[in-house]
Formats: structure tokens, sequence, C-alpha cells
């Protein structure tokens, strides 16, 4: 009986204590993965918010329902943001300074352009032996939609080093094999860009564009800096954000 007496102390105390955790849980006790991910969401830039406008996500996803209203600027030619002016001109300046002088090749795109751009490769791929299912394939998954394109916001420019550019003149992948280009993507966050078009398995998935070695993205130097150090596409950032600002 004593035996028996004890056993029943035992199962009810392991009852008690499983019931607790249940108990705590329901109460919002934080799992193990939740305590990362809010250590991790605490981390972030102070710059780091939803209203920060060179954050904007534009994507196929996230298109934009207007044209954005913003002050430009002019650099070779080629029409900017005003906000990555500067940014931009150190960026260029410092790869010429370190060896590597580049070309902007194109910046900021109206919608119509961005139509035109679209239209223009999605015939070309026809021209080239491709279906209509082909073609628009093999288009979105290099250019984007128009209204869904970065370029639209001036904050996206596409910079290729001359090495490459003045040899082939056109934007192409392979031109990251380059010590230019190479350059170009390891000190682009120092001035406030990012590769916006990864190489890694989970960009293509992410973004929903394929690889592009020459498209750069301004976030601003303390955002790019977490961004490239942490692996992070702009997708990927933006819901960490909203994520963080929801809690």
């Amino acid at each position: 009986m004593k035996n028996k007496g004890m056993l029943a102390i035992g199962i009810g105390l392991v009852v008690l204590f499983v019931g607790g955790c249940v108990a705590a849980y329901s109460l919002g006790a934080t799992k193990p993965q939740d305590q990362v991910k809010t250590k991790h969401a605490a981390q972030l830039p102070k710059s780091a918010t939803p209203d920060n406008s060179n954050l904007i996500l534009v994507n196929k996803k996230h298109p934009l329902k207007h044209e954005l209203g913003f002050k430009q600027a002019e650099m070779n030619g080629i029409t900017i943001s005003q906000t990555i002016q500067q940014p931009l001109e150190n960026f260029m300046n410092g790869a010429k300074a370190a060896g590597y002088p580049a070309t902007l090749v194109s910046g900021y795109r109206s919608k119509a352009y961005q139509e035109q751009v679209f239209n223009q490769n999605y015939e070309q791929n026809l021209s080239q032996g491709m279906s209509h299912d082909e073609a628009l394939k093999a288009t979105k998954g290099v250019i984007q939609t128009p209204g869904s394109s970065e370029h639209e916001t001036g904050l996206a420019v596409d910079v290729m080093t001359n090495q490459y550019w003045d040899k082939y003149h056109n934007l192409e992948a392979k031109s990251d094999q380059t010590a230019g280009q190479k350059w170009l993507i390891k000190h682009a966050p120092e001035y406030g860009f990012v590769l916006r078009y990864v190489k890694r398995p989970e960009g293509r998935k992410s973004t929903g564009i394929d690889y592009e070695s020459w498209h750069f993205r301004y976030v601003g130097v303390e955002n790019a800096k977490y961004m490239t150090k942490h692996h992070l596409t702009l997708e990927q950032y933006d819901q960490m954000i909203k994520d963080q600002h929801q809690n």
C-alpha cells in the first residue's frame, strides 16, 4: 500500500508539471525558435522601419499603383532619384579609385518605358524561336512587368564594370567573373547599395528574378550592411521589419 501511495503521488506530480508547462505555453510562453526570431528582430537597424521610403518593396506581388513622386537628378545623362545621387557618385568614384572604373547603364524608368523594355525582350525571345509561353516566361525571369520594376522608384541602378561593359556592351551575369564587378558587389553596402537579385538558391525563390550581377538597389548604409551580413533579400528584410513592428 505504501508503495502504491508513493507511486500515485509521483504520477500526480508529473501531471501537475506537464499541466503547468501547457498552461505556461497557452499564456504566451515563447518557443525557442521564437526567442531567436525576437532576438534577431530586436537587432535590426534603427532605420529599418515600415515608413522608410528607401526600403519600399516593389515586385510582382507588390506593384506600384501609381507613379512615385520624387525629386529627380541626373548622372551621365541618366535619371535617378536625388536621394541616391551623392551615394551613387561616391560608389562610382570609389570603384574608380580602386582601379575599377564602372559605367552607369540605367537608372529610373517610367512605367511606360518599363513596358517598352519588357516588350522588346519578349519579341527578341520570340525571334529566337521560342513559343509565346516560353518567351513570356523567359522575359518575366529577367525583367519585371510594368509597375513591378524597382527602376520605377529611382532607387535602383544597373552598374557594370568597364572591364566587361566596354568589351561586350551587354548586361550579363557572368560579368561577376571580372575583378571589377566583384569589387562593385563586395563594396556596394559601404555606399548604401545591395545587389538586389542574388545568386543564392533562395534568391530566385524570394525575389522572382534570376541572378543579376549588375542590379544594385539603394537602401541606406546600415540597412545594406545588415542585409548583406545576414544574407537577406529585400523581400525577407521587409517581412522581418513588418514582423517586428506588429509585435
